[in-house]
């Protein structure tokens, strides 16, 4: 064994020798260092220098687990990464080599552990070999016998030995260094399941025939498991515990047994099920269903879904042990929790509402099941976004709530740093206290991971989008089994021009298709382009999916104003305005759209307190389509410094980045500096250059000169 290990460990060494100067295969890609890409067949990956520095630490420790630190200490050595920039740089190798997480054929997680890469290696031009074949080991033991030998019988005779002595080790050692210490018999393979008859505790053949169904109705669905054979012997009362009659082979064959009983009074269905590991007859996992017989089909349906999802779960290594690592011991809870992150991911009214569902459904399972608390608070946080007045504050009291069961549950939770930060987002008034909670994170050396992000996200709504930039690259999203509050891929396309966000927000729309804010975006930014006609196809899309229509609005009169359709005292401007305080955010920019500062004065005015982290999220956004007369007047930015966005809170922005750019190497833009010092307001981002932003007010004027002559493209 010793041989073999030594074998596999010169041959990494060498490989991992040439690196620096010499391309390496890792499985079916070639891999090169110095050109940071991946060449499969004619294709060719290009991937970012720190993800190689990422593989390249792999391949020198490849059959070995390498642990976030590890990679931290080696390739980031700064005090701000953390282990979530790993897992981003493990994420974009995953995608680049086609590789699965769940089905790994690269790079395998060792939950709680790391990472270990588990392709073969070899020379560009030669087989790829990780595993040195039998014969060409035996050939080096030989050559190294023979450098030793001396030309005579009894030397012959002793080199011979040797060389058997050899063969005869590793004949035993192979398949105990290529077999993993933690395998066991279906760990390999498929999962031999045995489904043993279900018993009538009422001893009725009323209940014999519906525990019968119940059973082959669960045969029949964990049958559709890729992973698991189904076994069965005909009907019979017989259990585990009295299994005489059976055949004695059927349970042999068998790694888990489930058997159950039912039973029914006053109209309704108890059904309990066990399963049993066969080896010992421990009691793995075991479940009690209780439910009225209204509908009998429905029942035994609800029944066996839950069964069969269970035990998909239970049943496959890698999903338990990631249930596990996502904090509970329910396969259902863990079912239901999936589900909701699924849903959450979609971005969408309709979606979050399914999210909260069945995250309060895992909740409820598993009352202790802390993951599913953070996404049910993440997924309230997101529907409030996008709603009005009412809906926000059902949303902020589901969060109190949440927060109250994470500190019954553990008041030293890291969850609970989230949780807070969404509570002071959703209360819309408290940026003042949610920047200097978030300076003090970054400045304590040790910030939760999503401080970065949130912290960019007010740079962004402040007009400085290169500090924002620059701290969304030190920013990473969230890692296995954790949920972030933050989207720093949803953040980074915020502060690109149209043209350059068009195209990253239809990348997302391919992965989201209902993005009810991404929908709108492109749509807008499609309209200032030009491209009114497919602008409207992604307004119409935004329409389906925008339960409440603030968002659609929002949309719609941006385009619309673009369209030359909107002019200043119109009907068409009056009819545009909604009289309703969950609108008066979007009134208020419309009016400063076509140049009515008193009357968006007004409506801004009166905005409530709920509606305060629009002003703070979305104004400077808006703000590209005012008229520099409306940017430049005193009322105007007198409004914002009252509401709280305006230049006091630009220059605390400034301040904070100062303060922290020793801790984050952050500093502050020559325009956000020059700015600070003569104590002026920064009305445009600082990101774009003159020529971007020259581009962009171009078309701007071009959708505004040319309105009347848009003809049959204008939005009616």
């Amino acid at each position: 064994m010793h041989i073999c290990k030594q074998e596999i460990t010169d041959m990494t060494h060498n490989i991992t020798n040439k690196l620096d100067n010499s391309p390496v295969k890792v499985g079916v890609w070639i891999v090169s260092p110095a050109a940071c890409t991946l060449a499969k067949d004619d294709r060719e990956i290009k991937i970012t220098p720190r993800s190689m520095d990422v593989l390249r630490l792999l391949i020198a420790n490849a059959g070995s687990v390498v642990s976030p630190s590890d990679f931290l200490d080696t390739i980031w050595r700064s005090p701000i990464a953390s282990d979530h920039a790993v897992h981003k740089a493990i994420a974009e190798l995953r995608s680049a080599l086609e590789d699965d997480a769940h089905q790994p054929l690269y790079i395998k997680t060792v939950p709680k552990r790391g990472y270990t890469l588990i392709a073969e290696l070899g020379h560009v031009g030669e087989p790829a070999t990780a595993k040195p074949e039998l014969s060409s080991t035996l050939a080096t033991d030989e050559a190294e016998v023979n450098r030793f030998s001396v030309n005579s019988p009894a030397d012959s005779w002793w080199r011979r030995g040797l060389i058997a002595a050899v063969l005869c080790a590793l004949v035993i050692a192979i398949p105990l260094l290529w077999r993993s210490p933690d395998s066991t018999p279906e760990a390999d393979g498929v999962v031999k399941l045995a489904v043993l008859p279900f018993e009538s505790r009422d001893f009725t053949d009323e209940n014999q025939i519906l525990a019968e169904g119940i059973r082959d109705s669960l045969i029949n669905g964990l049958g559709k498991i890729s992973h698991l054979q189904v076994l069965s012997t005909a009907s019979s009362t017989n259990t585990l515990s009295t299994s005489t009659g059976l055949d004695r082979n059927f349970l042999r064959e068998a790694d888990h047994v489930l058997q159950g009983s039912v039973m029914t009074a006053d109209g309704r269905l108890r059904v309990i099920v066990h399963l049993v590991r066969a080896g010992d007859g421990l009691r793995e996992y075991s479940d009690q269903f209780d439910l009225p017989m209204n509908d009998i089909f429905a029942v035994q349906d609800k029944i066996v879904s839950n069964v069969v999802s269970a035990l998909s779960i239970y049943l496959n290594d890698v999903e338990r042990s990631e249930m596990l690592d996502w904090g509970t011991t329910n396969p259902l809870a863990y079912e239901r929790f999936l589900r909701g992150e699924f849903y959450n991911n979609q971005f969408n009214p309709a979606d979050w509402e399914r999210a909260i569902s069945y995250h309060k459904a895992a909740i409820e399972l598993d009352p202790n099941f802390m993951n599913a608390y953070h996404g049910l608070a993440t997924a309230a946080n997101n529907l409030a976004v996008y709603s009005g007045t009412e809906k926000i504050n059902q949303m902020y009291e589901l969060v109190l709530n949440v927060h109250r069961e994470i500190s019954r549950i553990d008041p030293d939770s890291p969850i609970l740093d989230s949780i807070q930060a969404i509570k002071l987002r959703m209360r819309g008034s408290s940026y003042i206290q949610q920047e200097m909670q978030l300076r003090e994170q970054i400045m304590s050396g040790n910030p939760p991971h999503f401080a970065m992000a949130h912290y960019a996200l007010l740079l962004i709504g402040a007009r400085m989008y290169k500090e924002a930039a620059d701290f969304l690259n030190l920013a990473s999203e969230a890692g296995p089994y954790e949920i972030s509050p933050d989207e720093v891929w949803s953040y980074r396309i915020n502060v690109l021009t149209p043209s350059e966000a068009i195209l990253a927000r239809k990348n997302q729309l391919q992965d989201r298709p209902f993005h009810v804010s991404f929908l709108g975006s492109v749509a807008v930014n499609l309209a200032m382009l030009g491209d009114f006609r497919q602008a409207q196809i992604y307004l119409n899309q935004q329409r389906e999916v925008d339960i409440e229509g603030i968002l659609e609005h929002y949309s719609e009169i941006i385009m619309s104003f673009l369209a030359g359709d909107i002019q200043p005292g119109s009907d068409e401007f009056l009819a545009a305005l909604k009289d309703h305080p969950d609108f008066y955010y979007n009134n208020g920019m419309l009016s400063f759209m076509v140049g009515d500062i008193e009357r968006g004065i007004s409506y801004w005015q009166n905005l409530q307190p709920e509606q305060l982290r629009r002003l703070f999220n979305v104004t400077h956004s808006a703000e590209k389509y005012f008229p520099d007369h409306v940017l430049a007047s005193a009322d105007y930015q007198g409004l914002l410094e009252s509401l709280g966005a305006g230049i006091s809170w630009q220059h605390r922005l400034m301040e904070g980045v100062m303060q922290m750019e020793q801790m984050t190497g952050v500093s502050l833009s020559r325009k956000s500096r020059d700015a600070y010092d003569k104590g002026l307001f920064m009305q445009d981002n600082n990101l774009w250059s003159e020529q971007q932003w020259a581009e962009f007010n171009h078309h701007k004027s071009q959708r505004l000169s040319q309105a009347s002559t848009l003809g049959a493209n204008r939005i009616h």
